[in-house]
């Protein structure tokens, strides 16, 4: 049984990709190891949790200096250097034949595991996000950084095909595309949260809901503006980020607290309960930068598994499916008025509702988790064949 260790810079508790993808490995022979991190605040997490039979997850503690000097941002650097190493120490004992680095922030402890030793191992960088265009991103020094760790890696895997031709363009060589699709599940079977009673919402309201993280980008603010022009439906927003309280703050000075609800985030397992609950699912993400232009969104699938008709920013991977499939409407990215519309149209239409939810039954057949899995089968596939040699 080959041993596969992978990076990841989070606490692994709500990376609905990375828990599939490992389980995917476990169910089909290999032998997993997630390396995460806790911080300061996370001591109740596990150390060391085995999720099922071949599934271990390691998280070692993101601890503070204990002599802090007065730059934050060395201290910050320092304590994330110091993880690096603890990470990379494990990784190399752990006795992996692959090891697989999420992301650019883990890209380096792969690299060293896997390279910078007598017998090399093979090594995949699973990119979930274009790194060269991220907002807060210096894209000069991510360029130069990713570019140069790239050439100790065996195989790059991206979200979908607008991204691996960029990666194309940029490196010369195309990654393989394995998209961030739901798994398959017969929504029939799950049992709705009782949103309507849990804030006391009319039964004559639609339930539109938002899950995912509150951040920049997510076209948030003007999708909370745009409930003060609805008011047949409300909007249950599920989720956290850096801009919750800012959006917070929107909802109350708008006084529209009787029409926009928060809810902490949910836990993955729990999570389609509440989807299936609403009526209509938003992707509203704005064209910020090319990360986001390019953007598959996992919540597209998670809504569309659901059967949940969606209104989606006019961004390619994501038109491609609405459009594609008829499963929503499409609304310029940024343009508030035109998402106000869609909502109208589609909060009147409960025909229009239901024509869309019909053809998402048909829709998921294609894109699910279940399909999509054979693309990381096969890589691994290639990578084993080439170890044998």
């Amino acid at each position: 049984m080959k041993t596969v260790t992978m990076f990841v810079w989070n606490n692994f508790m709500n990376d609905a990709r990375i828990i599939r993808e490992a389980k995917t490995l476990v169910e089909n022979g290999y032998r997993v190891v997630i390396i995460a991190k806790r911080d300061m605040n996370e001591k109740h997490l596990k150390r060391v949790e085995r999720l099922i039979p071949g599934l271990t997850v390691l998280r070692p503690l993101r601890r503070a200096a204990k002599k802090q000097t007065n730059n934050s941002i060395f201290d910050k650097h320092l304590v994330n250097a110091w993880l690096m190493l603890r990470m990379i120490f494990i990784g190399r004992t752990s006795g992996a034949s692959i090891y697989h680095a999420h992301d650019l922030n883990t890209l380096i402890q792969g690299v060293i595991s896997a390279k910078f030793r007598f017998k090399k191992r093979k090594l995949i960088y699973d990119s979930h996000e274009v790194q060269t265009s991220r907002t807060h991103y210096n894209t000069k020094l991510v360029r130069r950084v990713e570019g140069f760790l790239l050439k100790f890696v065996d195989h790059v895997i991206v979200e979908n095909d607008t991204r691996a031709d960029y990666h194309a363009e940029l490196y010369g060589e195309r990654p393989t595309p394995v998209h961030n699709y739901s798994e398959f599940y017969n929504i029939e079977t799950v049992e709705p949260v009782g949103l309507r009673g849990m804030f006391n919402i009319d039964e004559d309201k639609v339930l539109v809901l938002y899950q995912g993280g509150i951040q920049e980008g997510r076209g948030l603010p003007a999708l909370i503006e745009a409930f003060a022009d609805i008011d047949d439906a409300v909007l249950i927003m599920i989720g956290d980020g850096k801009e919750r309280d800012n959006i917070v703050k929107l909802r109350n000075e708008l006084g529209l607290k009787a029409r926009v609800y928060f809810i902490d985030r949910v836990p993955y397992k729990e999570l389609r309960s509440y989807t299936k609950a609403a009526d209509i699912g938003i992707q509203f993400l704005e064209n910020t930068n090319f990360n986001h232009y390019s953007a598959s969104s996992n919540k597209l699938f998670e809504y569309m598994m659901a059967g949940v008709p969606v209104i989606a920013s006019n961004l390619p991977e994501m038109a491609r499916v609405v459009k594609g499939e008829d499963v929503g409407l499409i609304v310029e990215p940024g343009k508030k008025e035109e998402l106000i519309r869609a909502l109208q149209k589609l909060i009147a239409d409960p025909e229009l509702r239901k024509q869309f939810k019909e053809n998402m039954a048909q829709a998921k057949l294609k894109y699910n988790w279940d399909v999509e899995q054979e693309q990381l089968l096969n890589v691994y596939a290639s990578l084993c064949e080439e170890v044998k040699k």
